[in-house]
């Protein structure tokens, strides 16, 4: 009897997507960066302190011992402002100096996500990018925000970034007018990459991403050119993937190892970038590349579409991803479209 009436039952999984505002928070680049951070960071002080022990419940503790080593030499390993900026970070929150240090290494290490590259019908180019992150989703979704630089003492300069609590470096950041660029990490296969990019910065004196990220868009004079020659060529401390575009003309992925860069990609129509290199197959169980190319591939491109359907569609939206950003750099003073993404699957059944 019961298998007769198992028989007649049609088992499902059910998606429901929660999209939510994010707050958004104003950072002049004029004020004292031991100040810049004070009237933001304590929004964010109870989630900061929880993802900062999950950190270190997770982390080896010799990486939080290099964390450590890099503070004691601060001024040999991050110049200022940014320096201060960290302080600034550490104080407000009440948090030991070499977390905050760790907590950005970490928010700029684990980033997979998927980036796109799109053409439209009146040439400008699009700039989507799903961010997703491996460790605490739940968490990661509270410290999301807004971020709004600025110059008081020069109104037209502004760039803004997707940003997370108690990180000094840009993941998600357009400056308008300009340039847009993300960032995804690069898989691959090397087990010791935490260690090998902490000890870059010890001995090699490599630059971190959330310096110079942040060094390309305090630059008022930086141009895109500008921008994808020191992307080219900077030594990182650990390979990443560079998607970026000026919104009008140009736009290309930067496949990073440490020294240099190799095999870019310049658009023609559409460009997505997962964390595998494009000449590479993709393993076997990641579809989100090959599922928003065939979205692209049958559907016409717009800044809708862009987000209703590439990037909300399973895999390419999925359990682990934080927020959605649509940025679009060739339109003057328009500011990134961004939604903090929660994706819950329920099993259901029906006679």
């Amino acid at each position: 009897m019961i298998f007769i009436l198992l028989s007649f039952i049609c088992f499902s999984f059910v998606h429901t997507d929660q999209l939510i505002d994010l707050p958004s928070y104003s950072i002049d680049l004029d004020q004292d960066p031991l100040d810049r951070w004070s009237n933001i960071i304590p929004n964010f002080t109870e989630p900061m302190q929880e993802f900062n022990r999950e950190i270190r419940a997770q982390i080896p503790s010799i990486f939080i011992q290099v964390a450590e080593t890099i503070t004691s030499r601060l001024d040999k390993h991050i110049p200022q402002p940014y320096r201060d900026e960290l302080t600034s970070i550490a104080r407000g929150i009440s948090m030991p100096l070499a977390d905050i240090v760790l907590v950005n290494l970490v928010y700029e290490l684990r980033t997979f996500c998927t980036s796109v590259l799109i053409r439209t019908a009146n040439q400008t180019i699009l700039h989507g990018r799903n961010l997703d992150f491996d460790l605490n989703t739940n968490l990661l979704r509270r410290l999301t925000f807004h971020a709004k630089f600025f110059r008081s003492t020069n109104p037209r300069f502004h760039y803004e970034s997707i940003h997370f609590a108690g990180s000094i470096g840009l993941l998600t950041s357009s400056r308008s007018g300009y340039f847009s660029f993300s960032i995804n990490q690069r898989q691959t296969g090397d087990q010791n990459w935490w260690m090998n990019a902490l000890m870059s910065i010890v001995y090699l004196h490599s630059t971190p991403l959330f310096i110079l990220t942040r060094s390309i868009f305090d630059n008022p004079i930086m141009s895109y050119v500008d921008m994808k020659y020191t992307l080219e060529h900077h030594h990182l401390i650990a390979p990443v993937y560079f998607i970026i575009t000026d919104g009008r003309s140009s736009g290309l992925i930067l496949t990073r190892n440490r020294l240099n860069s190799i095999n870019p990609i310049e658009l023609n129509s559409t460009i997505v970038q997962t964390n595998y290199d494009h000449w590479l197959p993709d393993p076997l169980d990641d579809f989100r590349r090959t599922t928003a190319e065939r979205i692209l591939n049958s559907t016409q491109i717009t800044r809708e579409n862009l987000f209703n359907l590439v990037l909300s569609t399973i895999p390419v939206l999925n359990k682990i991803t934080i927020y959605t950003a649509l940025m679009s750099p060739g339109e003057d003073n328009l500011d990134i479209f961004a939604k903090i993404r929660t994706l819950n699957t329920r099993f259901s059944y029906v006679f």
